[in-house]
């Protein structure tokens, strides 16, 4: 987890001992003995924490990823600053030292009623804890599902849109700072009215820095006014630092200031390009977020500026897409990649599906279909949370996302979605679909989307793993997927399809 406290009394690490060709200590000879295969050697592994007595012996095969070795946190005591933690891994026959550095919170637990949110390093998910004075420390999952909302253009209008988004089936709002005041951001004895609003009926908030995030003494000013909120998810500071070629350490130092001052709630930020500096901008937040637009846009000529779109030069509103629902997946795929490479640990990655239309590059709205195919497509490559561009939207979209939000933003979507790794499903019969699992237990939602706009009237088999006995229940789409020797099949289907089954195993 991205942080501890006083009250738990155990945590992991998870460590990665993969074999990489781009990164990382060369690997001796010596380690190939046995069969032949590196899986065949452990690592003998050290774990330190400085200034604690902590120390972890253990072992992990070589060649393997996401191995959990826990420990106590009773040797730890709980402060405020950040504990640096060093592991030394060897095996046997060689005398060479693999080491690797990550930071430990273990932190005081909060009893001035504020939020806490950490982050699972695992699966990628969010755990919160609602800001309270009793002494309940049990920690829930959650899956944000909401839009990017404009605070001038539509809440601050009336205090009762506070409930109406609630009661619309949306989970967290992010608010987009008004960038016509003078301090770029908002009337803050207005905005307490409204953030009381949400602290009184359990709304999460995504406090957007966007305009001021690169003046440290105005994110100072906000952090402390806003960090022992009831309501307060998390921060989001950089909205296409990357498109606005911000100064490449402007995320970093910001992030450094912001856990300086909170570190209960983690930092966001949304990257816009195909890849311009990423490591450098992402390094700055602990979720990235991806915002591909490819509805109606033209990926080759520019209509805003009349210029070509090509892999080097011009601006067509969607870098190196294109112009396929499919564009998504690809740039949440390479952002992976592009982790995998810099032999970093991952960071979390959300959607932010299109919800808008008829200005500037993108000639109309997303359709209904179009819509939940963009969310549904984040997730199947890994997303673990959603906020759309941008409310108000609408009434054909805001139907179908509210609709959505009673699946999504249910604890039985995040039971799945937050509890079990991404696992990509192979497909026979259907050139054109997405299909993802989260197995939890003996049950797994699957996720089956069908990418192409026309009807298709073949007969698909969706491979599951051994053991599927039945279809438990339906929480989205037609719900006409039958499972035939342990794995679904349909014949036909509509264009852009999106159905969302539970499956249960023996």
């Amino acid at each position: 987890m991205s942080l501890y406290t006083s009250t738990e009394k155990t945590g992991s690490f998870i460590v990665d001992a993969g074999i990489s060709y781009i990164n990382g200590d060369p690997l001796g000879s010596e380690s190939t003995t046995g069969s032949g295969s590196h899986g065949t050697q452990d690592l003998q592994i050290s774990i330190s924490v400085e200034g604690s007595q902590l120390s972890v012996q253990d072992t992990v095969p070589i060649n393997s990823t996401s191995v959990e070795v826990e420990f106590s946190l009773h040797d730890i005591p709980a402060r405020f600053e950040a504990y640096n933690v060093t592991l030394k891994a060897t095996h046997s026959g060689s005398k060479h030292v693999y080491t690797a550095t990550t930071s430990l919170y273990n932190l005081p637990q909060r009893t001035d009623g504020g939020s806490m949110t950490k982050v699972d390093s695992l699966y990628g998910g969010l755990l919160v804890q609602s800001g309270s004075t009793s002494t309940s420390t049990s920690w829930s999952s959650l899956l944000p599902y909401s839009y990017y909302v404009s605070w001038d253009g539509w809440l601050e209008l009336s205090l009762d849109n506070v409930q109406k988004f609630k009661d619309d089936g949306y989970n967290i709002i992010h608010l987009v700072p008004n960038d016509g005041l003078a301090n770029q951001a908002f009337n803050f004895t207005e905005l307490s009215f409204f953030l009381d609003k949400m602290d009184e009926i359990g709304l999460w908030l995504m406090y957007d820095m966007r305009w001021t995030y690169k003046n440290l003494t105005a994110v100072r000013e906000q952090v402390e006014l806003l960090k022992d909120r009831k309501s307060l998810l998390l921060w989001y500071t950089g909205d296409e630092p990357d498109g606005q070629s911000d100064p490449l350490n402007a995320t970093k130092i910001t992030y450094d200031l912001i856990k300086s001052i909170d570190a209960y709630h983690p930092v966001s930020l949304c990257l816009n390009c195909y890849n311009f500096y990423f490591e450098e901008y992402s390094s700055g937040a602990d979720i990235i977020l991806s915002d591909v637009y490819p509805i109606a846009v033209n990926t080759s000529w520019s209509t805003v500026y009349e210029t070509p779109c090509n892999t080097t030069y011009g601006c067509c509103g969607c870098d190196d897409c294109e112009g396929t629902v499919e564009d998504i997946s690809v740039r949440l795929d390479r952002f992976a990649e592009y982790q995998d490479w810099l032999g970093v640990s991952p960071k979390t990655f959300w959607g932010v599906p299109m919800a808008f239309g008829n200005e500037t590059f993108w000639t109309r709205y997303p359709t209904a279909e179009e819509e939940v195919t963009m969310t549904m497509l984040s997730l199947n490559h890994n997303a673990k949370g959603i906020v759309m561009w941008d409310w108000p939207t609408t009434t054909e979209l805001a139907n179908v996302t509210g609709a959505l939000s009673r699946v999504l933003a249910s604890d039985e979507a995040a039971r799945f979605i937050l509890g079990a790794s991404t696992t990509a499903l192979q497909v026979s019969g259907h050139s054109k679909m997405d299909v993802a699992g989260w197995k939890v237990g003996k049950s797994m939602l699957v996720s089956i989307l069908s990418l192409q706009t026309p009807a298709w009237s073949s007969s698909v088999t969706v491979q599951l793993p051994a053991g599927a006995k039945s279809i438990k229940q339906v929480l989205w789409g037609a719900g006409e997927w039958k499972l035939v020797n342990g794995h679904l099949e349909k014949t036909g289907g509509e264009g852009l399809e999106t159905d969302l089954v539970v499956v249960e195993f023996e």
